[in-house]
C-alpha cells in the first residue's frame, strides 16, 4: 500500500504510484494501461499508451517502419506489430515506411493522430508485390557480364537464358542462365581467339534438341562472327564462322528462327553479294547457305532483325534502310530465296521509319512490329502489315512527356490478347519503358524504369512471357554496376 501525500495514510482503494504505473505500462507490448482519465498524471507525469497494430501482405525482408524518429525492423511474415515506447495522452504521433522491404512496396493507413487516454491499435501496414523487380545487376568484370542487348529465353527446364555483349573472363560477352528466382550462373564467357565467337547480340533460342543456338556480332575464324551451339550444361562449339565473302554474310546481329524443316534461318547485317547484308540458312551440323544477298534497288538494306515463319511457310523479316525510300522496309523469302519487298517504310510523314526489330504474327495474320522513329511526333511507331504488304501505324510514340521514345525491340502478344514491348528512352524519368498496346491501338505505359543503383535503364531487347504468366527482360544499363539487369515485371 501507498501512503498518501497529503495525511501520511494510505491512500483510497490501494491507487499506485505513477511512477510504478510508467514502469507497468512500458513493459507490456499493447497498453493494459486504460485506466480512467482520473489516472493521467500524478506528481506532474502522465499516463502512457501503447501504439500498436497490423501488418499484411509482408512476405519480403528489410522493412523498417519509423515512429517520430525511432525506427523499428518489422519481420518477414509478421502480422502485427508494436511500435517503440508508449505514448502520453495528447502527445502526437506520425508512423511511416522508413525503409521499404526488398520487391515490396508498404503503406501505412492511420499511422497519424494524437494519442487518446487509451491504446491505439488500429495503425495498419500494407505491403504487396513490386510492378516491377530487379532479380539481377550484371557486374561486367571477369565473371560476370554486361551489356544484355537480347531478349531472354524461357528453356524447358523453366530457368532463363541469355546472352551479354561485353563482361566474362575475356571481356568478349557470355551466355548466362538465371533463375526465376534471380540466381545468375555463368554458362560460357567467349574468347574472340582460335576461331571462338565475340560479343553476341542476339537472343538464343533452344533448338528441338534442348541445345541452345545463338549468333556473334564479331570473333569465328575470320572476325566476322559466327554461329554456335551451347548445351545446357555450357559446353560450346562453333558451328559455322562467317567469311565477309562476297558469297557469305558477315556481323550477325539476330537470333536464329528454327524453320519447320529443321534447318535454321537468320540474318547478317553486312557481307553477301554486295554488301548489304544476307539471309541464310544453317543445318544443325553447320552447313551453311546463304538464301539471298540484299543490294541493289529498291532493297539495298542491312538488315538487324531476326526473320519470322509466317503460317504460309516463307519467312518475314525487316531491314533498317533501304526500299523505296530509303527509310526500311518489310519482306519475304521463301525458303528457296525467293525475295518479295512488301513494304517500304517513310511512304508519308507520319510513318514509321527505321525498323530493327523481329516482326510477330498475330491471330488475324498480319505481321506487327516498332520503328524506333518517324510517327507523328518522330519518336518511333507501332505498325500493323498485312501478308499483302498493306501497312498500318497503330501508334506513335511520344505522345506526352511520360510517354515511351526510341522502340527498338519487337513486340509480344500476351496471354491477355494484348502486345507488349519495351522503348529504350523516355518514360517518366527518361530511361525507357514497358508499354503495352491493343490490338486496336491503345497505348499505356506499364512501367517506367528509373535507372541508378536500385533499378535497371534503356532496355532495348523484346520481353518474354514466362511460364508464371509475368513479364521478364533485359536492360543494357542501370543495376548495381550501371552494367545493365535482368527484371521482372508483374502480370496486371
Amino acid at each position: 500500500m501507498v501512503m498518501s501525500a497529503r495525511s501520511g495514510k494510505r491512500s483510497p482503494g490501494g491507487r499506485r504510484s505513477a511512477q510504478y504505473l510508467l514502469g507497468a505500462c512500458a513493459a507490456v507490448a499493447l497498453s493494459a494501461c486504460d485506466g480512467d482519465s482520473s489516472s493521467t498524471s500524478y506528481g506532474g507525469s502522465a499516463q502512457k499508451y501503447g501504439l500498436s497494430g497490423t501488418v499484411s501482405g509482408l512476405n519480403g525482408s528489410g522493412l523498417v517502419l519509423s515512429v517520430d524518429g525511432s525506427t523499428q525492423a518489422v519481420a518477414s511474415g509478421a502480422k502485427e506489430v508494436v511500435l517503440g515506447a508508449s505514448l502520453p495522452a495528447g502527445t502526437a504521433y506520425t508512423v511511416r515506411v522508413a525503409t521499404q522491404p526488398s520487391a515490396e512496396s508498404c503503406t501505412v493507413a492511420n499511422g497519424t493522430g494524437t494519442m487518446p487516454a487509451s491504446a491505439v491499435t488500429d495503425v495498419a501496414v500494407s505491403c504487396s508485390p513490386n510492378l516491377e523487380s530487379v532479380l539481377y545487376s550484371f557486374a561486367g568484370v571477369q565473371s560476370g557480364g554486361k551489356f544484355t542487348g537480347a531478349a531472354l529465353i524461357q528453356g524447358s527446364d523453366g530457368s532463363f537464358y541469355g546472352t551479354t555483349f561485353g563482361g566474362g573472363a575475356n571481356g568478349d560477352g557470355t551466355v548466362f542462365k538465371i533463375t526465376p528466382a534471380g540466381a545468375e550462373m555463368l554458362l560460357y564467357s567467349f574468347t574472340g581467339a582460335h576461331g571462338d565467337g565475340a560479343n553476341p547480340n542476339a537472343a538464343l533460342i533452344q533448338g528441338s534438341d534442348g541445345n541452345l543456338y545463338g549468333t556473334t556480332w564479331d570473333g569465328g575464324a575470320n572476325n566476322d562472327g559466327a554461329v554456335f551451339k551451347i548445351t545446357p550444361a555450357g559446353v560450346e562449339t562453333v558451328l559455322h564462322s562467317l567469311s565477309g565473302s562476297p558469297g557469305d554474310g558477315m556481323s550477325p546481329n539476330a537470333s536464329l528462327v528454327q524453320g519447320s524443316d529443321g534447318n535454321f534461318y537468320s540474318t547478317t547485317a553486312r557481307g553477301g553479294a554486295i554488301g548489304d547484308g544476307t539471309v541464310f540458312k544453317i543445318t544443325p551440323t553447320g552447313v551453311e547457305t546463304v538464301l539471298y544477298s540484299f543490294g541493289g534497288t529498291p532493297d539495298e538494306a542491312n538488315p538487324l532483325a531476326a526473320l519470322v515463319q509466317g503460317s504460309d511457310g516463307n519467312l518475314y523479316g525487316t531491314t533498317w534502310d533501304g526500299g523505296a525510300n530509303g527509310e526500311g522496309m518489310v519482306f519475304s523469302i521463301t525458303p528457296a530465296g525467293v525475295e518479295t519487298v512488301l513494304y517500304s517504310f517513310g511512304a508519308t510523314k507520319t510513318d514509321g521509319t527505321g525498323p530493327q526489330a523481329t516482326l510477330i504474327q498475330d491471330s488475324d495474320g498480319n505481321f506487327l512490329g516498332t520503328t524506333p522513329s518517324g510517327g507523328a511526333n518522330g519518336d518511333g511507331t507501332v505498325f500493323k502489315v498485312t501478308p499483302a504488304g498493306v501497312e498500318t501505324v497503330l501508334y506513335s510514340f511520344g505522345a506526352s512527356q511520360s510517354d515511351g521514345t526510341y522502340a527498338e525491340a519487337s513486340l509480344i502478344q500476351g496471354s491477355d490478347g494484348n502486345f507488349y514491348g519495351t522503348t529504350s528512352t523516355g518514360g517518366a524519368n527518361g530511361d525507357g519503358t514497358v508499354f503495352r498496346i491493343t490490338p486496336a491501338g491503345v497505348e499505356t505505359v506499364v512501367y517506367s524504369f528509373a535507372g541508378g543503383p536500385t533499378d535497371g535503364a534503356n532496355p532495348n531487347a523484346a520481353l518474354i512471357q514466362g511460364s508464371d504468366g509475368n513479364f521478364y527482360g533485359t536492360t543494357v544499363s542501370g543495376g548495381v554496376n550501371g552494367d545493365g539487369v535482368v527484371f521482372k515485371i508483374l502480370a496486371q
